[in-house]
């Protein structure tokens, strides 16, 4: 600086240290630049463990959900609730063998196994936690990351979905005439159908090769509600009246049902040996296994306590004029006019579930409703079941024909004739994933008279024949829960 800049007052003077300044910044912005860094890069690898934990922990929950549906008891828990109580051993080492396939080094002390609620104890949570190690961030005095990771699983019955027919047969053109699933779903004569739901059709018969859908009458009529009719092959047009019109070219349905175990015969009470007949009369029977089936005849009378009914080989027959009840664990019989007050919802549920082999002395026999005959069941409610026996998975299911054996080019199973009579009452499933359900006949008084059901019918073929009219209602509520399996968080 000169003598002139000195002397003047307020002339500018240059900073003694501009340097000084620049670096107290370049330290500030290099604070910044390593937490920058300590974030990105220890954040980085605890989204990497968070990622590893999440596989797993989906892996386990689904580990550990595979199980519920062959432990006994059935379920997450051997307590149901609800809530669910602590999930049963099984589950638990279920849970731990996963996580220990996928995380070796994982300690398995950490892992906890609870039983998700609202699921109706079909539902498995796992939540695995590991502390992520940090680097940078170490430099700051910050701790390692905690990593948490929680998923669920299902499998088991939840909600249902909605639908009033699934037919399962998916066509077989060089079967015998009558089963090649062309038509699948008939309606023979002149009967009025009206479904409240969606009805499914597997068959992909052609209309050239008789339709996944036919009549044989002039005087049919079919109505449906929620989706109306889906056929995976075509409609075969004649003279039936169809409301709204079928869709053709549809997906195939899966059997909703097919998660289904069998009653577990061993463990339930044997009620007889051999056929049982009743020739006239009246007879109380109880939930439990009927080798060689049932028979009612002569105006027989037959009174069902709640349970399941395992028909092992020969069938169910009622002959004209029998009658056939479910009653309350309190009563011992009633009648046709009192049975809505003898039977109430809460109190009173069958299962009959009829099974056997392809032929010899435990063949598989016709569940045979004739004309004349009087059949008023519930569909079965675990809760009043009187042998003791109860298992949820069999809720709301009515009738159940075993899928085996299997249809063949050169076996068929024995149709399900509910041809009935004098009254028809009926609520619940009617589940025949190998057979044909055949109704019809003056079901419910003189033809023409409408049949008010809630029936739903998941089944290989359906045909409704005669002059009735029949209004099968939906109501998710009285039918069988179909299975929902996989990941739920």
């Amino acid at each position: 600086m000169n003598l002139l800049q000195r002397a003047v007052p307020g002339f500018p003077r240059r900073p003694a240290s501009a340097s000084g300044q620049v670096l107290v910044i370049f330290a500030f912005a290099f604070i910044a630049i390593i937490m920058m860094l300590a974030l990105l890069f220890d954040g980085a690898r605890g989204l990497v463990l968070r990622r590893e934990l999440q596989s797993a922990s989906d892996a386990a929950a689904l580990a550990g959900a595979n199980i519920v549906q062959g432990i006994s008891p059935r379920g997450c828990s051997a307590t149901a609730g609800p809530p669910p109580g602590a999930p049963q051993a099984s589950v638990i080492a279920a849970v731990k063998a996963s996580v220990a396939a996928n995380l070796p080094t994982y300690d398995l002390d950490d892992v906890v196994v609870t039983c998700a609620a609202s699921w109706n104890n079909y539902a498995v949570r796992v939540r695995l936690g590991q502390d992520s190690p940090t680097f940078f961030g170490a430099v700051f005095g910050d701790g390692p990351l905690a990593v948490v990771t929680e998923s669920a699983a299902v499998n088991g019955q939840t909600t249902g979905k909605a639908f009033s027919v699934i037919q399962l047969d998916p066509s077989n053109l060089s079967w015998p005439n009558g089963r090649r699933g062309c038509p699948s779903m008939l309606l023979s004569g002149g009967p009025t159908a009206n479904f409240q739901s969606t009805v499914y059709l597997n068959s992909a018969c052609s209309a050239a090769n008789g339709g996944a859908l036919a009549t044989n009458g002039n005087a049919a009529s079919l109505t449906t509600g929620g989706q109306g009719i889906r056929i995976v092959g075509e409609y075969k047009s004649t003279a039936l009246t169809i409301t709204p019109a079928p869709f053709d070219h549809q997906p195939v349905r899966p059997d909703p049902l097919a998660w289904l175990q069998a009653p577990p015969m061993g463990s339930m009470p044997v009620r007889s040996n051999v056929k049982l007949v009743q020739n006239g009369g009246s007879i109380l029977l109880l939930p439990g296994v009927y080798n060689g089936g049932i028979q009612l005849k002569s105006s027989a009378k037959a009174y069902l306590r709640p349970g399941i009914y395992v028909i092992n080989g020969g069938g169910l027959a009622l002959g004209a004029q029998s009658e056939l009840y479910a009653i309350s664990a309190t009563k011992t019989s009633t009648t046709s006019a009192t049975w809505d007050v003898d039977c109430p919802d809460s109190s009173c549920g069958i299962l009959i579930y009829n099974t056997g082999t392809a032929s010899g002395s435990a063949a598989l026999g016709e569940i045979n409703v004739a004309a004349g005959a009087v059949l008023k069941v519930r569909a079965y409610n675990p809760a009043i079941d009187v042998s003791g026996f109860r298992d949820d998975t069999y809720r709301r299911l009515l009738i159940w024909q075993s899928a085996s054996p299997v249809p063949t080019n050169g076996y068929g199973q024995p149709d399900l004739s509910l041809t009935g009579g004098g009254g028809v009452a009926m609520a619940g499933t009617v589940y025949a994933p190998s057979a044909k359900v055949r109704m019809g006949g003056s079901s419910g008084g003189s033809g023409g008279d409408v049949i008010d059901l809630t029936l739903q019918f998941i089944s290989w073929d359906l045909e409704l024949y005669g002059n009735s009219s029949f209004a099968f209602r939906y109501n998710e509520t009285e039918f069988a829960r179909p299975l929902d399996y996989g990941l739920i968080q």
